[in-house]
């Protein structure tokens, strides 16, 4: 027997007009205010270089340095442009997505500075590791703890795909 495969748009078409009025035609999503942040220069220049693409509310970061109660982030900016500094409290405020980039140098400080400051906010957080020529093991074992999703990306380009995929 010679199966078809279901076309996407075959149920929408199939379903009657009793069924139809149960359908939503809002809009599918409210605008997020996710904050990218790299945790060290080679996720730094991977989300510098996205930080110049059209989002959605997302904020692209560096962590630089641990304050005291707080963190220091410069801005990412790509092509170039000047960065500005903001402090991690401030860019926590009113998100509702905290992306941790980590590549093989990743401070587990860094980290767990950012998650704990997340998480005393209800604010969900994901920890992105960039593949590079060092192993990733140190990126896994600071995200680890720090985040509630935790995914090693097989190519840096593949960067772009989560993050459109999660709205930022």
């Amino acid at each position: 027997m010679d199966r078809q495969p279901t076309l996407l748009g075959s149920c929408a078409r199939a379903a009657t007009a009793a069924e139809a009025r149960f359908r939503i035609n809002a809009p599918a999503f409210t605008q997020r205010c996710s904050r990218v942040i790299a945790l060290d220069e080679q996720a730094a220049e991977v989300v510098g270089d996205l930080a110049g693409r059209t989002w959605h509310g997302g904020h692209f970061l560096v962590f630089e340095s641990e304050v005291p109660g707080d963190a220091l982030l410069r801005l990412a900016a790509g092509g170039g442009q000047p960065t500005a500094t903001a402090l991690l409290s401030e860019e926590l405020d009113g998100a509702d997505t905290v992306v941790m980039v980590a590549g093989p140098a990743a401070s587990p400080a860094a980290a767990s500075l950012i998650g704990d400051a997340a998480a005393a906010r209800g604010i969900m957080t994901a920890g992105l590791v960039l593949p590079g020529a060092a192993p990733v093991d140190g990126a896994v074992a600071a995200l680890r703890p720090n985040a509630m999703v935790l995914v090693v990306l097989g190519n840096s380009a593949d960067l772009l795909e989560v993050l459109s995929a999660l709205r930022v």
